[in-house]
């Protein structure tokens, strides 16, 4: 019988943490994605193009989404190294609930819904065919430990639909508050590689391993901040950078002795660090731009 995850050792705690805090996308029309992704996910529009949008949970708190143009319009490149999607984490299943009336209501069309035992959640492609996943937690206390060295049991199964639907609050209320980016899944062009930048170098915890071809990372005992697999990308480049995709993603550290080491592990590990305005910059081994920064206040 497995035992919560929650006693297994992983690093520091919930609060000394490197979370993802926003991702921009390269996009066709920003204007017509802002627009899409506001009436999805119940998140505000706040700065307004032409060139350029981002997007917030509707209770204020930061950007969470960034839309500007790309050169040249989409589809995004599937067979390449990039973005595999942006999950949106909502605070309970009633903010879920209400997202999938909208998909149901809205003709959003829905590419997979899965139980993965830590999360319930809903996939789709936007308009430039870029991935996206709206998922709730359930609690904590419900997690249950890996099989050998994963530490937090993670599957994909079925995922009952009604229930979630049913926690929709009445009236089909927006219920955009409290949303977080909650985890970012890359694709990948060499695993191993991955698992030196993620593990190594930013130094985060390996939470699972699905065989040879995903990596789960987070830290502060998160299911996961980042996934990273090569099922579309094995041995490709990255995306290229005209067209819709991946322009960046920026994470939150806790303190700023944190910020300060993860700066001093990338450059040992050999990945190029830059620094503006208290910011540190890398690009993942895929070439994809990361920004870390100090959490503000």
């Amino acid at each position: 019988m497995n035992v919560p995850a929650t006693d297994r050792a992983v690093n520091s705690s919930w609060a000394q943490s490197i979370r993802p805090a926003s991702v921009t996308l390269r996009v066709t029309d920003p204007a017509a994605i802002a627009d899409y992704y506001a009436a999805l996910t119940a998140m505000e529009i706040r700065d307004s193009g032409p060139d350029r949008f981002t997007l917030g949970a509707s209770d204020g708190g930061p950007v969470l989404l960034e839309l500007i143009r790309s050169e040249r319009p989409g589809p995004s490149a599937r067979r390449a190294a990039g973005l595999f999607h942006t999950a949106f984490l909502y605070p309970d299943r009633r903010g879920l609930g209400a997202a999938l009336k909208r998909m149901a209501g809205g003709g959003f069309n829905v590419s997979g819904a899965s139980d993965h035992l830590v999360s319930e959640a809903l996939y789709l492609d936007d308009p430039d065919g870029i991935g996206i996943e709206l998922y709730r937690d359930r609690p904590r206390r419900e997690w249950q430990a890996g099989w050998g060295n994963d530490r937090v049991a993670m599957d994909t199964l079925p995922l009952d639909l009604q229930p979630i639907f049913d926690a929709a609050p009445a009236g089909a209320e927006p219920a955009g508050e409290g949303i977080v980016v909650g985890h970012i899944h890359l694709k990948v062009g060499d695993l191993e590689k991955a698992r030196e930048f993620w593990g190594a170098a930013v130094g985060m915890d390996l939470m699972a391993e699905y065989g040879p071809s995903a990596l789960f990372y987070s830290s502060g005992g998160y299911h996961h901040h980042v996934g990273a697999n090569t099922w579309f990308s094995a041995g490709e480049e990255k995306e290229p950078d005209e067209l819709p995709g991946l322009a960046r993603i920026t994470f939150d550290v806790a303190k700023a002795d944190e910020l300060e080491s993860l700066a001093i592990r990338l450059a040992n590990t050999g990945f190029a660090v830059e620094r503006e305005g208290g910011e540190v910059r890398t690009r993942t081994p895929d070439g994809v731009p990361a920004t870390f920064r100090v959490v503000a206040g």
